[in-house]
């Protein structure tokens, strides 16, 4: 389960906007018990590609395309 403002990741391509890797902030949490969450996903400099509903299996807390 993830928090609000945690720092995530994209495990799966999302859209064509937001591939694998992507980087992104929790902002709210709209379903906890099916772990819903609104994300706002950001580019190299940080600014906002898009805000979108994810699933939990959709995110991790760490970057999905590193190999550590």
């Amino acid at each position: 389960m993830f928090k609000e403002y945690d720092v995530v990741y994209s495990t799966v391509e999302i859209d064509k906007r937001v591939p694998m890797g992507t980087k992104g902030v929790i902002m709210m949490i709209l379903d906890s018990e099916n772990e819903v969450y609104e994300v706002e996903f950001v580019d190299l400099d940080n600014e906002t590609i898009e805000v979108i509903e994810v699933k939990g299996t959709q995110i991790n807390r760490k970057d999905a395309l590193s190999q550590d």
